[in-house]
């Protein structure tokens, strides 16, 4: 079964998730959420105090960055050497 990520909201520059949603909706561990907070590679995230938040517009532009036609994209290939 393949879990799908459509956020749809009526404002989603001003709409955010929390990091468990987030991680729920990617069917992530939510680890893997805080590695990429701490090494790169995940969506943009904002920190209100303690609290971590993804902006929806964010992850739909990380979404769009990491969307690929084939295997053999060059992009796919850059992010592979970058593991």
């Amino acid at each position: 079964m393949f879990k799908v990520l459509q956020i749809e909201c009526d404002d989603p520059e001003h709409t955010f998730l929390t990091q468990h949603e987030l991680a729920e909706n990617l069917g992530f561990p939510l680890s893997r959420l805080t590695g990429w907070r701490k090494n790169g590679g995940g969506p943009k995230f904002t920190k209100f105090g303690k609290s971590v938040a993804y902006k929806v517009s964010e992850v739909n532009a990380w979404i769009d960055e990491h969307t690929h036609e084939r295997i053999g994209d060059r992009a796919v290939r850059a992010a592979r050497r970058l593991r």
